[in-house]
């Protein structure tokens, strides 16, 4: 499987607090079946602002550690953005990292304060028009999509992707995202599932075959392998998702 978010590169977010950490969540990834990931640290300031380079050369870092102990995975780097008005800016100068060098830019939105849809748009849009493709972070986690899914949509718009996260369908955010991700499933609103993983106590790798049997209760296997598989393998090749 593919990993196209998660928080586990050491010492730049939220999440992983040391190498020897990222390196015992990457050995639990692989344990469960995921060869690629894709680190994406948080960009949001004042607090998360390394840029792409500072990352790039972290992720050497982890690879080289990796050789060591003589483990084999495939690791890539993106952002999750937190949504700003300065996002074109900071693609363009590339200060933030699309996913795995894709035009695919993964963001975050405020998860209780609900921005108006027409201040979204327009900041998508022009992310947009520089031609790079939106993909929104966990919908299911943001109140006002728990509130009404049907919207979901027509707030962010038509052509965006969709990122759902493995553990909502465990109850691991509340039963309003569990509730959303199984609606947004039914109606093949979410192209690909990521971990968003941050620690390796409490870790979702550990979930995986708990997830799966959950998943496949409410979704077929076809569709299971597009949002595990097949899906993030056409983003990380820069192609176009399957929805």
């Amino acid at each position: 499987m593919i990993d196209l978010h998660c928080h586990i590169l050491p010492k730049v977010d939220d999440g992983s607090e040391s190498m020897d950490e990222t390196i015992a969540i990457l050995k639990k990834a692989k344990k469960s079946g995921f060869q690629t990931i894709c680190f994406t640290p948080h960009y949001a300031g004042p607090n998360y602002v390394n840029t792409k380079e500072q990352n790039y050369q972290i992720v050497k870092q982890v690879e080289n550690k990796l050789k060591e102990e003589n483990i084999s995975m495939n690791l890539l780097l993106g952002n999750e953005v937190f949504i700003q008005e300065e996002m074109e800016s900071l693609l363009e100068n590339g200060t933030i990292a699309t996913l795995a060098d894709s035009s695919y830019i993964l963001i975050e939105i405020p998860m209780y304060q609900e921005v108006p849809q027409i201040v979204v748009q327009k900041m998508l849009e022009g992310v947009r028009q520089k031609g790079f493709k939106i993909v929104i972070a966990h919908p299911e986690r943001y109140l006002y999509i728990q509130k009404n899914p049907n919207i979901l949509t027509e707030y962010f718009g038509e052509d965006v992707i969709f990122q759902g996260n493995y553990a909502s369908i465990l109850g691991i955010y509340g039963k309003g995202a569990q509730k959303t991700i199984k609606k947004l499933l039914k109606n093949k609103l979410i192209h690909y599932l990521s971990t968003d993983t941050h620690y390796a106590i409490k870790c979702f790798y550990d979930e995986m075959e708990l997830i799966q049997k959950k998943l496949l209760k409410v979704i077929d296997k076809e569709y299971f392998e597009r949002l595990t598989k097949i899906n993030p393998q056409l983003i990380i090749e820069n192609k176009e998702v399957i929805k």
